[in-house]
Formats: structure tokens, C-alpha cells, sequence
């Protein structure tokens, strides 16, 4: 076996060449998870600028046939890991992997293809497939609480990563995608959602009051620059300056005064029922009283409640509101594109980024009041429309056969694939 290494790998051991860190460019576009590599030379001044404590993101296979062909030359391991520029523990599990099965990787089908990792798993895909038939509702949650009900299916993996790429490329493995799950999911509550637009296409945007919440996760945040063909989204990420606490806040907008009540926490995990609590305790000092019976042209500005049906939104929120006068109205489930507030929140973000960027001196908690501040009146107004656009739609007496809007903003049908064998 030494000769045969030593034959199709030749002039590995001296390590010349090759190379001792990477730099990782990871593009998760459409099309699946795509990695490129740039080897950095070992002599290198930008191997020499990035430290001796930061390793690199993945070794090619020519560093891990390194390893094992100087193992195999008697030469000691930290010796090895030194020459390699990996730790001992990398190189162990190499040469482990290359004493079972004449490989330095785990799985010699599979390699380091993580995200691809699920097409060889006919079993999990079946019932994966099952899964987003029966309860498309699953995949509208945060990633973290998909993977735990994805770790339930047989065959699951743990060594599969938990991201946002890995379940895309799992979905388009059974001829899904995230948006066509959307889609599954809405149709599934299609009766609620009729319901609530045919509530809500009567009160005037100047009576309505929207209120969510939205996280901001301070290390993980990105802006998105550089450039990419056209018809490709850009996915080429550059990191924030310095680390950033994370941030929730609950906000309020109102279409005659733009941002009409704001809380912003430094919390660890996210908001509680208890911040929902106090938030709804000041909100309700700022809307109006509904008047029953009378007509929406002659009820006050903001004395309606839009708000969807978080965990943390509690009913003691909801007797303090109502004692104040206010009316409530819920979103039925899965249907963010009937509030105006999701497009806001975009423009904050987009917004408290910039922010982080050009000033990075700001303090956190004044960078994101700020951003809140910078969105105008006018965008939210227009995002207000866009949410009586989209109320519109899904009313069969406006856009069904025959009828005065028939065609003119048409939903997308759902395609399922075929079931799995």
C-alpha cells in the first residue's frame, strides 16, 4: 500500500507547493451549495497576516494525502501537523480514515460533499417527501427547529450540516423548493385566509396598526457586495467590521405616522410574552378606541390591531388592548405577505446595516432606534398598499372567473412532483 500512495501521489511528503491554508468563498446559490478554494502558499504574506491561531475553512486532498504518505514515513505527528498546517486531531481522522478503506476521507462516495450528502439516502429522501406532503407547515419555522423534526425521519445523518443551504438542496432533491412549500403551506389555511381579506378589505389602511417582532443576530451580520451573472442571485458575503450584539425589537407602524411604537432589547435568546406584555401596555396609550357600530369612514385613525400568531403573544396583551379600546385582528397562519410590516422590517435591516458599516463607531442600541427612524412615511405607506394589493388577490369575488380583477394578478399554482417510490 506505501508504494502504491507513494506512486499516485508522488512529491507529497516534501509538501512543496501545496500550500498550508485555504480561503474559502462558499456560494449557496439556486443550483445547490457550491464551494471554490484558493490555496494560499506557505511562505505566503497573507498566510503569514492571518496568524498561527486561525485555520483554515477545508484541506484539499493533496494537504490530507500529505499527511498520510509522511505518516507512513515514520515522521512524528507533530512534526506532521506542523509541516500540514492542520491540527492533530484533522490528522488523525485521516489517517484512521486511510487505514479502514485505502482513503483519507469518511465515506469515499460521499467525500466532503455535506450538503449533497442526503442523495445517497433513498430511505430519509422518501420520507423527507412524506413529510413536506403531509405537514408543509413544518418548513416555515426557524432552521434550528426544522432539523430537530428532520432528525426524527429514518436514516437522518447528524454529521449533515444544520443550514439553510442543506435544506434547500434537500428539498430540490424531491422537487420542492422553499417557495413552492410557501405556497403548499398557504393553500392548506386557504378557507382562514379568504375569511380574514374579505374581514379586512373593509377597514381603511389609516385605521390599521401592524406590530411584530424581528431579531437582528449581531455576529451574523451581513452585507451583501461584489458582482454576479445575470439571472444569479449574489451570495458572496462580507463579514460586519466587528462583532455585534444581537438585537429584538418589537415595533408598531401606523399608515398616518410611520413608526408608532418601538422596542428595542439586548436580549440573548428572543423576546418573551413578557416584553410583548409591556410593549402592548404602551401601545395601547398611543391608539385610538374603536366606536362599534359606526361606519370605518367615521372611526379615529389607529384603533385596529394587526398582529399575527406568535407564541409570545399573550392574552393578557390582549385584555389590556381591548380594555383600552382597541379592536384586534389576527393574520391567519402563513401569511406574512398580508402585513405590511414584513417589507419594514427589511428596510431596517437593510438600513442598521449600512449603519454598522459606515459607522462603526455608533453605539448598537442607538444604530438600530436610528435605523427605525431613517425608514419614511412614504415607504411605509407604499408597503401598506402593496399588503391591500396582495388582500385583493386572494378574494374569489374580485379576481375569480367573470369577475372585475380576473387575471390581473393571478397566483402561482403549486407543481408537486410526483411521490417518491
Amino acid at each position: 500500500m506505501e508504494g502504491s500512495v507513494g506512486e499516485a501521489h508522488g512529491g507529497l511528503g516534501d509538501g512543496r507547493g501545496a500550500g498550508s491554508l485555504l480561503r474559502g468563498a462558499v456560494a449557496a446559490g439556486s443550483a445547490g451549495c457550491r464551494v471554490g478554494w484558493t490555496t494560499v502558499e506557505a511562505g505566503s504574506a497573507e498566510n503569514e497576516s492571518r496568524g498561527p491561531t486561525q485555520k483554515p475553512l477545508m484541506f484539499p486532498l493533496s494537504i490530507r494525502w500529505q499527511v498520510i504518505r509522511n505518516r507512513q514515513r515514520g515522521l512524528p505527528w507533530d512534526s506532521i501537523v506542523l509541516h500540514a498546517g492542520c491540527s492533530l486531531a484533522a490528522a488523525h481522522e485521516w489517517w484512521s480514515n486511510f487505514q479502514r478503506h485505502g482513503s483519507p476521507w469518511a465515506d469515499d462516495a460521499i467525500h466532503n460533499r455535506h450538503a449533497d450528502a442526503a442523495r445517497f439516502n433513498a430511505p430519509f429522501l422518501r420520507a423527507l417527501d412524506g413529510l413536506v406532503r403531509a405537514h408543509p407547515e413544518i418548513f416555515l419555522r426557524e432552521v434550528s427547529s426544522i432539523f430537530k423534526r428532520l432528525a426524527l425521519l429514518p436514516d437522518w445523518d447528524p454529521r449533515w450540516p444544520t443550514s439553510k443551504s442543506t435544506l434547500g438542496e434537500m428539498l430540490r432533491l424531491i422537487g420542492f423548493s422553499v417557495k413552492k412549500v410557501e405556497r403548499l403551506a398557504s393553500e392548506r389555511c386557504a378557507a382562514l385566509v379568504v375569511a380574514h381579506c374579505r374581514l379586512a378589505r373593509h377597514i381603511p389602511d389609516r385605521c390599521i396598526v401592524v406590530a411584530d417582532e424581528t431579531h437582528t443576530h449581531g455576529s451574523a451580520m451581513i452585507r451583501p457586495r461584489g458582482r454576479s451573472l445575470v439571472g444569479r442571485p449574489l451570495e458572496a458575503l462580507a463579514p460586519d467590521p466587528r462583532p455585534r450584539q444581537r438585537f429584538s425589537s418589537i415595533v408598531a407602524i401606523s399608515y398616518n405616522t410611520g413608526i408608532l411604537e418601538l422596542s428595542v432589547n439586548e436580549v440573548p435568546p428572543a423576546q418573551s410574552g413578557d416584553d410583548w406584555l409591556a410593549f402592548c401596555t404602551s401601545l395601547a396609550g398611543r391608539m385610538n378606541g374603536y366606536v362599534p357600530g359606526a361606519l370605518w369612514a367615521e372611526q379615529p385613525p389607529d384603533c385596529v390591531l394587526l398582529y399575527d400568531n406568535a407564541s409570545v403573544h399573550n392574552p393578557a396583551a390582549d385584555e389590556i388592548l381591548t380594555m383600552n379600546g382597541a379592536l384586534l385582528l389576527h393574520l391567519p397562519p402563513y401569511c406574512p405577505n398580508l402585513s405590511s410590516i414584513e417589507p419594514t422590517f427589511a428596510d431596517y435591516k437593510r438600513a442598521v446595516r449600512d449603519l454598522a458599516y459606515h459607522h462603526p463607531e455608533m453605539p448598537d442600541r442607538l444604530s438600530h432606534v436610528l435605523a427605525f427612524a431613517s425608514i419614511p412615511l412614504t415607504s411605509i405607506q407604499g408597503h401598506y398598499r402593496e399588503a391591500r394589493r396582495e388582500l385583493w388577490r386572494h378574494l374569489p369575488e374580485l379576481t375569480g372567473p367573470g369577475m372585475p380583477l380576473e387575471g390581473v394578478s393571478p397566483r402561482l399554482p403549486v407543481e408537486l412532483a410526483p411521490p417518491l417510490p
